[in-house]
């Protein structure tokens, strides 16, 4: 009994210590969270809703419905990866002094799975939300909270397990044990898109098959809780100075900035040099998801040229008017959003290094050269993007021989207006890369589709928004760099 209570008091210390770390953010950030977040969110969903509405009626089938909510809950076991390890090994973060105290492996994982289960009721409330603006059905039903609890609780206990096999195959590059976790993350994200689907769409499912499937789910979670359980106390011990050392940087097998000196100052050169290498090495799990949702998009325009989704036009179309093609813009909003999709891990960098600004500071680094660094960075990363969905669209056979270059003149004018405008913004919200994730987000994809569908409106907003962009910047960058994110 009094065992039981050390223990309870142990994880009511470690939630307090992270309850406490959260307020004192929202204190200091009031705006962000009182003002700017519901302002952004707002905007976006009444965006959908009035999109929503213009658009014609088409119910996904269901195969499809549970392929989207599958991919979804993928998706967001592996962005949550960093964050899920972060609180189970606490790098970097001040629930770190509690492991100098005795205190068990056991607790500090409950402590984080209160701390995931948190964020996902999020996302399932979200999901619910969204139901009742798109659907004909309610916000919540009684049938809606064991499917609710489910999906919680599975897809939080997915991304532990994510979490922890992440950081012991980064430490031990053993398969044997990393094989039959990706297998086991399969089935769970396939199961909680079922749920979600379920939750989606009540009146596909019966009232029995979801008790059934809710009752046999229980079980299947206790024993993806018994091998999470088994793993921590195995691993945490060993795994835990990788953990902390994981996004150090570290010396490159070959010299980036050596091949850049030439084009850039060397201290831009040097920043852009560890960027990369941080992005190599995959210093968070956002690089997976971004570039998994790069892919897909670039999968979803190859299907969409290659079957009958887009209209085909009969008649013969001048050689302009061949930009305006539904096959030519097709590729060109796809390429625009796997932009958007790779250059939303720059405030996901940033984030991780603003803790070491100082570095900076000491190197006698200005707000213009972290500026350009991060340009830059932008433009490396989305730089293979117009190349590739060029090619698709030639090997498709969906561009006219003739139109070959002046569309890749279109892609690479698309690639450059997309990355300097998010890279320019890359030090407006550092402290919220979520946020920053949306506004960048939101406004790449804004410019970016009207320069799609009319070119000459980028020619006309980037001289005249770039210069403005890169003072503001600069200004903001050599901020953050003084103040060292405090």
């Amino acid at each position: 009994m009094l065992f039981a209570g050390i223990y309870v008091k142990h994880s009511l210390l470690l939630i307090g210590a992270s309850t406490r770390s959260l307020l004192r953010w929202a204190r200091q950030h009031v705006y962000a969270w009182l003002i700017l977040a519901p302002v952004v969110l707002g905007i976006s969903y009444f965006t959908i809703i009035r999109l929503a509405e213009n658009l014609p009626d088409w119910e996904f089938s269901l195969p499809l419905a549970l392929t989207l909510a599958s991919l979804f809950n993928l998706g967001l076991i592996g962005l949550s990866l960093s964050r899920a390890s972060a609180e189970i090994y606490h790098p970097r973060r001040p629930e770190s002094y509690f492991d100098v105290l005795p205190i068990s492996a056991t607790t500090h994982l409950h402590s984080a799975l209160v701390t995931r289960v948190a964020r996902t009721a999020a996302v399932s409330a979200a999901v619910l939300i969204a139901r009742a603006a798109f659907g004909d059905t309610g916000l919540l039903r009684a049938r809606d909270i064991p499917l609710f609890l489910c999906f919680t609780l599975l897809t939080s206990l997915c991304e532990m397990l994510g979490a922890l096999n992440w950081i012991h195959w980064g430490h031990t590059r053993n398969p044997r044990t990393a094989v039959p976790a990706f297998l086991v993350l399969l089935v769970n994200g396939a199961l909680g898109g079922l749920f979600l689907t379920m939750i989606f769409r009540p009146s596909s499912f019966s009232s029995r098959f979801v008790l059934l499937l809710c009752a046999g789910s229980v079980i299947w979670i206790f024993l993806v809780y018994a091998v999470v359980h088994k793993l921590n106390a195995r691993w945490r011990r060993s795994d835990l100075e990788y953990a902390r050392r994981l996004q150090s940087a570290t010396r490159s097998t070959f010299r980036i900035e050596l091949a850049l000196e030439r084009r850039l100052a060397p201290v831009v050169a040097a920043q852009f040099a560890r960027d990369v290498r941080l992005t190599i090495r995959a210093f968070s799990s956002a690089v997976y998801v971004v570039f998994a949702i790069a892919a897909l998009c670039c999968a979803a325009l190859i299907a969409a040229l290659t079957t009958d989704w887009l209209p085909v036009v009969l008649h013969k179309t001048a050689w302009l008017d061949v930009t305006w093609l539904p096959q030519i813009i097709t590729l060109k909003v796809a390429c625009v959003f796997a932009l958007v999709s790779l250059t939303s891990l720059l405030p996901v960098l940033i984030a991780y290094e603003l803790p070491h600004m100082w570095l900076e500071r000491a190197a006698g680094t200005s707000g213009l050269d972290l500026l350009r660094a991060k340009i830059c960075y932008a433009r490396f990363l989305t730089s293979p993007i117009p190349i590739i969905f060029w090619c698709a669209g030639l090997l498709t056979g969906s561009v006219p021989f003739l139109y070959a270059v002046p569309l890749l003149a279109e892609c690479l004018w698309l690639w450059w207006l997309v990355s300097s405008l998010i890279g320019a913004l890359s030090f407006e919200m550092p402290l919220r890369p979520d946020l920053a994730i949306i506004v960048n987000g939101t406004l790449g994809l804004a410019l970016g589709l009207v320069a799609a569908a009319l070119w000459p409106v980028g020619l006309i907003v980037y001289p005249q928004a770039m210069h403005s962009l890169t003072a503001r910047g600069r200004q903001r960058a050599r901020y953050y760099m003084i103040t060292e994110a405090e």
